[in-house]
């Protein structure tokens, strides 16, 4: 049969099919004289049962696809399984208990002392490790269902974990690495719904943490609240200490302090690290900008130059998982004029560079492997197509390398000639995990699927994941960081099995360490927050407004009269809406819609007719 001047088309987009396919009267006549349809059944009829057959085609593709990539999930997930025991086994036989395990040569490290320690000064002599690794796990040990390796390791770190160590450590990395650590493993060991022991747990890792964080409060006795960067476990701040620290060590404490003051009912915790957190806020410049590093006796900045990678990242992420986890809105606030500031001065097109804060001029044009955790923070409030279109960039730099370098240049379209290192950072699997879980876009499971086998390509070897010293010849470094079994494994499981995930809410930590979000921890718990799964609340919450909470946009005011700004909105550039090309406009409170710059040279929502 031949068709006279008709189509015949067909679109394949993900699982949904659709056919064009017109039926002519010629068409159907040819159809109608081969031998397999009934002449008595008119040819009207062929149409609508060809139309049913396709149909039913097309359903069972779309379930056969579904069973595929079911499968194909089940089968990734089991190859991340393999490749956290791989690492986690290893560090238990060659280096436990010591902090970090040297996949090559099958030894240790015990590198707390070392973290932030860029030239590994003032050392301690008789450390001998504090099990960080193991600590690291714990979570992500219960996430891939391994129970009875997670209460061995609440047992052992019970009995003879201790801090009354002569070590001196970054505050910044212990916090988030062993304070997070054990206050996450607490509050699952002691969620009976999860029944992860089978013996009695009588709080011993909330008693180790209490007093880790004891030994922490002498680092805030400065005149400005801002805590030094460094203390030692035993004597406290030591003669002559560096007044140095970077904003992301002054502003990323209240999730793991504050965690602890709930849990223990002592205040201190919490009181400090928010008393630095709003001095870090009160020296944000006229732009709502801030600087790299500071020092803490004298409040002023050393580094003005910032962006949202190293030494302040985690800053703004905090700020926005300190209202989940809090409910304050305090810190919805902040975060909304911070991130506002960001994508006004820091943004170009997909990419971040870094600007004086001062004037906002633009300092260094280069993508680093940190800044990669932005698109996750983004989902997080809503802000999918921006955090889809800086994504795809990380994913465009992943694939032309093998794996994401350490700093790459991007005026210059070339690595950093020094920094071509590659760590087996986590924030691109990271933020990969967030936007699967906000649009469930298959793509997202394919670039999951490309880092494993990345991982799996250059990094794993007998001893374990090796670090990537040199992008460029994978040549590899003797170094299993801790982040790697906290955060690394445990996005990329969470991409193909969320299971973990569906019976309550969790804010992570920058270290990927999950924290219920309670009503017990709200002084007013936002309506979002609330799971379904809850039967009682010791008090029904008000109704609160925010731009969060409410998902608000565009701008609205409320009955009583109360006005709640967009949530999307982004002003421009200049204050008069003057502009030179559409990345000098915002995005409009009203409609959502993203601003163009129009041929006269003004930001607004210009109509275009095709």
């Amino acid at each position: 049969m031949k068709l006279k001047n008709k189509t015949h088309r067909s679109y394949l987009r993900g699982y949904d099919l659709f056919l064009v396919f017109p039926l002519s009267t010629t068409f159907s006549n040819q159809v109608r004289e081969t031998s397999f349809l009934h002449p008595m059944i008119p040819h009207r009829y062929y149409s609508v049962c060809l139309l049913i057959l396709l149909l039913v085609l097309s359903t069972f593709s779309f379930s056969h696809s579904q069973s595929h990539s079911s499968t194909k999930k089940k089968r990734m997930r089991e190859k991340v399984r393999k490749m956290f025991h791989h690492a986690y086994d290893n560090y238990m036989t060659h280096a436990f208990p010591h902090d970090e395990l040297k996949p090559l040569t099958k030894t240790f490290t015990d590198s707390l002392s070392e973290l932030g320690n860029l030239k590994l000064e003032r050392l301690p002599q008789d450390y001998n490790g504090s099990a960080l690794s193991l600590i690291e796990s714990l979570s992500s040990l219960v996430i891939m269902g391994n129970n009875t390796e997670f209460e061995k390791g609440v047992r052992w770190l019970s009995d003879n974990l201790t801090f009354d160590v002569d070590a001196r450590i970054n505050l910044f990395e212990c916090n988030i690495r062993v304070l997070g650590g054990l206050v996450s493993a607490h509050l699952l060991a002691s969620d009976s719904s999860k029944k992860l022991l089978q013996g009695s747990y009588n709080n011993q890792l909330l008693g180790l943490a209490e007093d880790l964080g004891k030994r922490f409060l002498p680092a805030f006795n400065t005149p400005t609240g801002l805590p030094y960067a460094w203390i030692n476990l035993k004597y406290g701040v030591m003669e002559n200490e560096t007044t140095e620290t970077s904003t992301s060590g002054c502003g990323s404490l209240i999730l793991e302090m504050g965690a602890l003051s709930k849990l223990t009912g002592d205040p201190r915790y919490e009181s400090v690290a928010l008393r630095a957190l709003r001095k870090l806020w009160s020296m944000q410049s006229s732009l709502k900008l801030f600087g790299t590093t500071l020092d803490v006796s004298t409040g002023q900045w050393i580094e003005h130059s910032s962006g949202i990678g190293a030494g302040v990242d985690s800053f703004y992420e905090y700020l926005l998982k300190a209202h989940i986890l809090f409910g304050k809105e305090d810190f919805w606030r902040m975060f909304h004029s911070a991130y506002v500031a960001v994508q006004k001065h820091f943004r170009h097109g997909p990419w971040y560079h870094e600007a004086d804060m001062r004037t906002g001029r633009a300092t260094y044009w280069q993508l680093t492997s940190l800044q990669a955790f932005w698109p996750g923070l983004q989902v997080l409030i809503g802000d999918i197509s921006a955090a889809n279109s800086s994504h795809r960039e990380f994913f465009y730099v992943w694939k032309k390398f093998g794996v994401l370098p350490e700093r790459y240049l991007l005026d210059h379209q070339m690595l950093h000639p020094t920094e071509k290192y590659y760590p087996l950072r986590p924030e691109f699997a990271e933020s990969t995990f967030y936007l699967y879980q906000a649009t469930k876009d298959p793509w997202y499971l394919e670039v999951g699927e490309l880092i494993i086998n990345s991982l799996n390509i250059y990094s794993r070897v007998e001893g374990g994941f090796a670090s990537i010293k040199d992008v460029t010849t994978m040549q590899l470094e003797d170094h299993q960081h801790s982040f790697f079994l906290a955060e690394t494994c445990k996005y990329l499981y969470l991409l193909f099995d969320d299971s973990f995930l569906l019976k309550s809410n969790y804010v992570f930590t920058t270290e990927g360490h999950p924290l219920p979000v309670l009503s017990t921890w709200h002084e007013e718990l936002p309506e979002t927050y609330i799971p379904t799964n809850w039967t009682t609340l010791k008090k029904q919450p008000t109704n609160r407004a925010s731009a969060m909470s409410m998902q608000v946009c565009p701008a609205m005011t409320l009955n009583s009269g109360q006005h709640i700004e967009s949530a999307c909105h982004i002003s421009d550039v200049r204050i008069d809406h003057r502009c030179l090309t559409d990345e000098d406009c915002g995005v409009d409170a009203t409609t959502c819609r993203r601003r163009s710059c129009s041929m006269a040279g003004y930001c607004g929502l210009w109509l275009v007719i095709i």
